[in-house]
């Protein structure tokens, strides 16, 4: 009886290489044969899962981006409104996440010259203002932060802040360590929390 195989598995195993080949040559240079070859299928099997080098990038960029919401998720689970667990959930605090970036940050230069990419884009960055708003909000119901603070705006300034982190994080990680990320995070939204 032949080996029962789990499709879903085996798309997130090669869009997993997908996204560690991404991080160490850029996209342009990733190419189904060598993503075959790292990992250890032949190009029949990846072509089997994905149409083309297209749609397998996407669906590396989507499994990036429910990997993050998952560990934003966690954090909200156990305290719906820890803003900094949020934030540090979104940052390249770690080696997964680094390489999370690398291809969001591929996936952006892919985005200006295609539609389908820029609304995904735009869609991914939406949700995520909308979740860190929720959670200013709930921040506001628990008495930490101002009533009348402007949840919208501020929910803009701090996804803001994470692109700004994590692109700088991504060029220049000498320079921007998990330690140097928080301290920036914390220094923001110091302010916040004083007005309560």
């Amino acid at each position: 009886m032949p080996r029962q195989v789990d499709h879903d598995a085996r798309r997130r195993e090669v869009a997993e290489v997908a996204a560690r080949l991404i991080s160490q040559v850029g996209v342009e240079r990733v190419t189904v044969r060598e993503l075959a070859k790292a990992a250890g299928y032949s190009t029949a099997i990846v072509s089997h899962y994905f149409a083309d080098k297209r749609q397998l990038l996407l669906f590396t960029y989507q499994a990036a981006a429910q990997a993050a919401q998952a560990r934003v998720d966690a954090v909200l689970e156990h305290a719906p409104d820890d803003l900094i667990g949020t934030i540090e959930a979104l940052l390249p605090l770690d080696e997964a996440r680094h390489r999370e970036w690398q291809v969001w940050l591929s996936f952006w230069g892919m985005a200006i010259g295609d539609p389908e990419f820029a609304a995904e884009q735009r869609g991914r960055a939406f949700n995520t203002r909308k979740r860190i708003e929720k959670v200013l909000r709930t921040m506001a119901d628990n008495g930490k932060l101002a009533k009348d603070t402007d949840f919208d705006l501020i929910a803009r300034e701090l996804l803001t802040m994470v692109n700004g982190l994590a692109v700088q994080a991504g060029f220049d990680p000498a320079d921007w360590p998990p330690e140097s990320l928080r301290k920036v995070l914390l220094q923001a939204v110091k302010p916040l929390t004083a007005k309560a």
